[in-house]
C-alpha cells in the first residue's frame, strides 16, 4: 500500500520565504507540478494523473472526508498527492514560479450577489495564482454558473492574463460535479488563462 501524502506541506531547508519546493517536498521526482484546487473526491485528480504520467498532480481539499476519498481514488498513482488544507494557504506555501498548470473546476459559485465575496476567485487569489505559475503557465476554470464565468474573466482581465475558451478533449477526465451537470443537460462554461 502506498504511503499517505502529508497532511500539509513541509517547508524544505533553504526554501526562500519558507515556501515548499513541491517536487522535492511532495514527490519523488522532478516533473511539472499541476494543481487541482478543491479536488473533492479525487475523480478528476486520479484521471488526470493516470492520463498524464509525466506530470506531478497535487490536489488541495479542505474537507477531510474528501481528502480520504481522493487519496483512496489516487491509490497507487505515484504522480498524485492530496493535501488537506485551504487553497490560499497551500498556494502561499509554494515557491513562486513553481507550478505549470492549475485547475479550478466547479468550485462553489455562491450565486447570490451578497455571497459573491465568498468565491475563491478574488483579487488576492488571482494575484497569488499569477505569482505561483511559471512563465507561460496556465489556469483552467470550469463552472455551471455563467455569472461566475463572467466574474472570473473580469478578475483575470485586470491582471493582464491571456484569456481564451478552454476546448476540452473528448477523453478528458470529468469531475463528479461535471458528470452530474452533463447528465442533467446543464450548460458548462470554461476558460483558460495564461500568464
Amino acid at each position: 500500500m502506498p504511503a499517505k501524502a502529508p497532511v500539509m506541506p513541509v517547508p524544505c531547508p533553504g526554501a526562500e520565504g519558507g515556501g515548499v519546493d513541491a517536487p522535492a517536498g511532495l514527490f519523488s521526482r522532478e516533473a511539472p507540478i499541476v494543481l487541482d484546487l478543491g479536488c473533492g473526491n479525487g475523480l478528476f485528480l486520479a484521471g488526470l494523473a493516470a492520463r498524464e504520467p509525466g506530470w506531478n498532480v497535487l490536489g488541495i481539499e479542505k474537507k477531510e472526508y474528501r481528502v480520504r476519498q481522493a487519496r483512496r481514488r489516487a491509490g497507487d498513482l505515484g504522480n498524485a498527492r492530496v493535501l488537506h488544507g485551504e487553497v490560499l494557504e497551500v498556494l502561499s506555501s509554494l515557491l513562486p514560479g513553481s507550478v505549470s498548470r492549475v485547475y479550478l473546476l466547479f468550485s462553489d459559485p455562491w450565486p447570490k450577489r451578497r455571497h459573491a465575496v465568498r468565491r475563491l476567485v478574488q483579487e488576492e487569489f488571482v494575484a497569488l495564482l499569477y505569482s505561483r505559475l511559471e512563465a507561460g503557465g496556465t489556469f483552467f476554470f470550469a463552472t455551471d454558473a455563467e455569472e461566475y464565468l463572467a466574474w472570473t474573466q473580469e478578475k483575470l482581465s485586470v491582471n493582464g492574463w491571456q484569456i481564451k475558451e478552454w476546448a476540452v478533449p473528448e477523453t478528458w477526465p470529468m469531475t463528479e460535479f461535471e458528470q452530474r451537470f452533463a447528465s442533467a443537460g446543464l450548460n458548462i462554461w470554461r476558460l483558460q488563462a495564461s500568464r
